[in-house]
């Protein structure tokens, strides 16, 4: 029997282990998958997703077995709100021994404290930061309570200048000049750039209570997503060694996993 290789895709290609200790975002991404999905089994409304409520037996969870690379957090965002509850969640998974990737749309505020707390365990720690989009513009439609570009820069700049491995996730892209985006964090980065297609779009937009106009801009997002267009950013990105992409991108351009590790396609 011919042997099967799993696919890796979604979170564990950044960590075998996720993490959470909020159920709820302030920010309320229109596109977000973990709102769609706590809709999806009535765990939160769309009005609701907004209201940041305490989950931390899911940290319990993460602090069992052997110590391993865990991406905290996945479904929520740390903003200045849940601050305390997150650094509490963050010197909890680090005692156990595990290796952080800090996921974020980042505020400065807490940025910085997260940083200046946790100074000494920074060879543990890896900070992504999602930046979809350079203009603001196109952020505030998207994230419509979510930091700026200037303060994610910000953001980016000042875990780097503390000495922390840094990166950043163009997952989704926003617009059709995500370069503008890696042009301006490359310098900043010790760890790699991820660019990602808007997966599952119109489904996660509909789930979430999306009205005609926000259809009508997802139509116009995911129609600069196209195989051609993902064939020629790859070509305009591709001497950059930090960018890696993701399994939406690698489907289309027929790139192994294992490959891209290898070889930083």
């Amino acid at each position: 029997m011919a042997s099967r290789t799993r696919r890796i895709s979604g979170t564990r290609e950044w960590a075998p282990k996720t993490a959470n200790c909020i159920r709820g975002c302030a920010h309320d991404c229109r596109y977000c998958y973990a709102k769609s999905m706590a809709i999806r089994f009535k765990r939160k409304t769309s009005e609701s997703w907004r209201d940041e409520e305490p989950v931390l037996h899911q940290i319990d969870a993460a602090c069992k077995g052997k110590p391993t690379r865990v991406m905290f957090p996945s479904t929520h965002d740390i903003t200045p709100s849940v601050l305390l509850t997150c650094l509490g969640a963050i010197r909890r998974l680090l005692a156990h021994g595990h290796e952080l990737l800090i996921v974020s749309k980042p505020h400065f505020s807490c940025i910085d404290t997260t940083c200046q707390e946790f100074l000494g365990a920074r060879d543990r720690i890896t900070f992504r930061f999602t930046i979809g989009s350079a203009r603001n513009d196109t952020l505030e439609f998207w994230e419509p309570h979510a930091p700026t570009f200037e303060e994610r820069l910000a953001c980016l700049q000042f875990a780097f200048w503390m000495g922390f491995e840094t990166s950043v996730s163009c997952e989704p892209m926003l617009d059709d000049r995500v370069k503008d985006v890696v042009d301006a964090v490359t310098k900043y980065v010790s760890d790699s750039i991820w660019i990602g297609k808007a997966n599952q779009l119109r489904q996660r937009l509909r789930i979430n209570g999306a009205d005609a106009e926000t259809m009508g801009r997802g139509d116009e997002l995911l129609a600069t997503q196209t195989d051609d267009r993902i064939r020629e950013l790859h070509s305009r990105l591709a001497d950059n060694r930090l960018i890696r992409w993701k399994d939406s991108i690698r489907d289309v351009m027929g790139i192994r996993p294992e490959t891209q590790q290898i070889l930083g396609l």
